[in-house]
């Protein structure tokens, strides 16, 4: 076994059996993943010995890193990596982020966000972002679709999933130039749990793209087909 991946799972270990229980939290804020080789790559066996959820994010031309689920309260899952990046999720959609450049500190209106609703998607969203150094009270739109089924490959497994894109718009009166404040972002959801397994998103038009793959989410998967 890898030694970085090894440490990572006794880090992982160790944490859990000090965790304490509540019904909001998942897993302590503080948690660690030391990864020295960044780029190395967990296995499935890996993934299932982990308790808690991972999340693999990929951005630019930088190696993958790991996010470990720390929190989950009213809808919001916080992710942590080991540098201490932290980026908060409202099913799936990146509502705030810790330790980046220009972090996204607030997102508006998720009690409208098209992924959180039950059956249906809401093809619109409107909302207002607040960005480190940048601007606050930024309007958003965006304008969802259901884009057609698609094959996914996920470690070494290819999944039947749902893609739905998100054409997102920066008001003119913004921070931002004008030829480019408008970007879409992609999730793809499994095709018979409606579970999102991957996105390709970004919260600004200047900003760094993250693609991000919900390694536990996509293995319990596969033992489930099994």
């Amino acid at each position: 076994m890898n030694v970085n991946v090894k440490f990572f799972l006794v880090s992982l270990s160790l944490f859990l059996l000090a965790a304490c229980s509540s019904t909001n939290r998942a897993y302590l804020d503080s948690l660690q993943l030391a990864f020295e080789d960044r780029s190395a790559q967990l296995t499935v066996a890996q993934i299932k010995q982990s308790r808690g959820d991972l999340l693999q994010v990929k951005s630019g031309e930088r190696p993958a890193a790991v996010m470990a689920l720390a929190y989950i309260e009213n809808d919001r899952y916080r992710w942590k990596s080991g540098d201490d990046v932290v980026f908060t999720m409202h099913h799936g959609v990146l509502v705030t982020t810790q330790g980046l450049a220009n972090d996204l500190q607030h997102t508006s209106n998720l009690g409208s966000n098209p992924l959180a609703q039950q059956g249906k998607l809401a093809f619109q969203w409107q909302r207002k972002i607040d960005i480190a150094g940048t601007g606050y009270g930024i309007p958003v739109s965006s304008r969802w679709e259901f884009a057609g089924e698609t094959r996914l490959e996920i470690l070494d497994t290819t999944f039947n999933t749902l893609l739905v894109t998100e054409q997102v718009t920066v008001a003119a009166a913004t921070p931002f130039l004008d030829p480019d404040r408008t970007w879409q972002n992609q999730y793809w959801l499994d095709s018979a749990t409606k579970t999102l397994l991957s996105s390709r998103q970004k919260f600004s038009p200047q900003g760094d793209w993250y693609e991000m793959t919900y390694l536990s989410r996509a293995v319990r998967h596969m033992e489930e087909a099994q």
